[in-house]
């Protein structure tokens, strides 16, 4: 199959994911503050991702939600490690969190739809059905550690953020 086939044949949806993930991506090279729950947005976009694919893939079977869900809290423990050594700050009045400027998330990004985009033309244009059962586990692997990595910075957010309303909920009454 040659890459113009490749590409003609490749959904709208995925070009449109493209684009959004791609422009989380380059908007996280810059410094900004954003409201928690708009930092919610990649991780559920990979979360629903990876969980779209094993839900509605016939070949998805136990063994590729257990390798997704054995990779996603792998890339959480990631994903807790990368955030909680980054300099950011919450503010529990706006709900908002103000992060450095970092080319971690493109480069997941990056990565993360090329391996998906390639298994994806793998599955489907492959011959051999023991080479599936590979290709299946290895996306539910790649899935699962980057909505874990996605997730897991999240979390380190979320808990900072719960963290200082408590001291100040804490401080006001005392």
């Amino acid at each position: 199959m040659s890459p113009a086939e490749i590409i003609y044949g490749t959904p709208i949806w995925v070009w449109v994911l493209l684009v959004v993930l791609l422009s989380r991506g380059f908007k996280a090279l810059n410094s900004g503050t954003s409201p928690l729950s708009t930092l919610a947005i990649t991780p559920l976009i990979f979360a629903g991702w990876g969980i779209l694919h094993l839900v509605s893939d016939p070949l998805a079977g136990w063994s590729s939600v257990i390798v997704w869900v054995a990779g996603a809290i792998a890339g959480i423990a990631g994903g807790v490690f990368i955030a909680s050594r980054s300099r950011f700050i919450v503010d529990p009045i706006a709900n908002t969190v103000m992060l450095p400027g970092s080319v971690v998330p493109l480069l997941l990004i990056i990565a993360t739809f090329a391996a998906k985009f390639w298994l994806g033309v793998e599955t489907a244009t492959a011959t051999d059905i023991s080479s599936l059962g590979m290709y299946m586990l290895t996306d539910a692997a790649v899935s699962g550690v980057v909505a874990g990595v996605f997730g897991g910075r999240f979390i380190t957010y979320w808990r900072a953020l719960s963290a200082r309303r408590m001291l100040q909920s804490c401080s006001r009454s005392a």
